[in-house]
């Protein structure tokens, strides 16, 4: 068997990362001898060698490492780890503005968030700290100031070989990779089987929104069409994450985050889904593969890594259409479904694609090998 080293989120901490790294260790677990090392707050997984990362020697790097990157506090460790022993990136995101800015908001060690400018911006560092240190009108657009400022390149720099899980992804970072190899990767299912929709005699129809909340996700806009959609159809709003701004809405439920399971009989009510996103700091959307996985018809903007699923596989619109746009796409689908039916059947197809099992597995253990040598 080969030998490896994962540093990763692990579970119980709520981030999409610590799902996908039990995908990683299901899918190789006959192939893959690992260590597995995890941040504070993260708890070691039951059948594999676990240890935090703060117990790492010099004697785990010695053959195949593996770091599964995001851009959250999860990842700090992770991050820090990359930096001072190298290995290979699996990139969740092409920005990790917000878990580096953070980070140096809290320890107060800003010459490390400069190093990060200067790597990334050279002689424009002055002014993009200008722009990022100047008093911003409230946490949204400080938000969105973090999106539309790039900053990974050092993170990339510190790889001897670098994954991913999108084509623009793969894209973004041929640009700062200096010719290294990017991988691009097939996205991880949970491996559960199928799972039946919970008996109700609750008909109505519902619109969903699946996932953690950001200020990424235009949520007022996608509030905003749904109210403009109920004027002419008698539905429901079903959000499937948490962190979503509450609301006295009676036709708006919110299950906060749930297990695998549970989370997939709640998917089983959605009739259409919704997921609005601006300036998106090129994340691989998890809760959006889960959607093309069950064939759920979703209407998405024209962003980030929504722009490499298959054209027939959802119902895009340009990101400046807002809510209108949004409501007049419910409205469109509701209204034929014939289209949704085909929407439906072309994103099963894709998901079953870019997830095909056996193509996984031979992708990460290659990637793996060449990790190691």
């Amino acid at each position: 068997m080969i030998k490896a080293l994962l540093v990763t989120p692990l579970p119980p901490q709520p981030t999409g990362l610590a799902d996908f790294a039990r995908r990683i260790l299901s899918l190789t677990e006959n192939h893959v001898e690992w260590t597995v090392a995890y941040p504070s707050g993260a708890q070691p997984l039951d059948g594999f060698d676990c240890l935090p990362i703060s117990e790492l020697k010099n004697q785990h790097f010695e053959g195949a490492v593996i770091y599964q990157i995001g851009n959250s506090p999860h990842c700090e460790e992770v991050i820090e780890t990359l930096l001072s022993h190298g290995g290979t990136g699996l990139f969740h995101e092409t920005n990790m503005h917000h878990v580096l800015r953070n980070k140096a908001d809290k320890s107060g060690h800003w010459e490390t968030y400069k190093n990060h400018v200067n790597h990334d911006y050279k002689e424009k560092s002055e002014s993009f700290l200008a722009i990022m240190n100047k008093k911003a009108k409230s946490l949204a657009e400080y938000d969105n100031r973090l999106r539309v400022n790039q900053l990974v390149g050092n993170l990339v720099s510190s790889c001897d070989q670098i994954a991913v899980l999108s084509d623009t992804a793969k894209l973004d970072l041929a640009k700062l990779s200096n010719g290294k190899s990017i991988v691009r990767m097939g996205f991880l299912p949970d491996f559960l089987g199928k799972v039946k929709r919970t008996p109700s005699t609750d008909k109505i129809f519902t619109v969903g929104i699946v996932g953690t909340y950001h200020f990424g996700r235009s949520w007022p806009d996608m509030l905003k069409a749904v109210q403009m959609f109920r004027r002419i159809v008698d539905c429901r709003l079903l959000i499937i994450g948490s962190g979503w701004p509450e609301t006295d809405y009676s036709w708006i439920k919110a299950t906060g985050r749930l297990p695998d399971i549970e989370f997939r009989q709640e998917l089983e009510n959605i009739d259409i889904a919704i997921d609005l996103r601006r300036h998106t700091c090129g994340e691989t959307s998890a809760s959006m593969m889960d959607l093309l996985r069950r064939g759920i018809p979703a209407i998405v903007t024209s962003e980030g890594t929504f722009r490499d699923i298959s054209a027939d596989a959802v119902l895009r619109i340009p990101s400046e259409s807002g809510a209108g746009g949004a409501y007049a796409a419910l409205k469109y689908l509701y209204q034929n479904h014939q289209v949704r039916s085909s929407i439906s059947t072309v994103a099963a197809q894709y998901f079953n694609d870019v997830s095909d099992k056996k193509k996984c597995l031979a992708e990460w253990l290659d990637l793996i090998e060449r990790s190691g040598s």
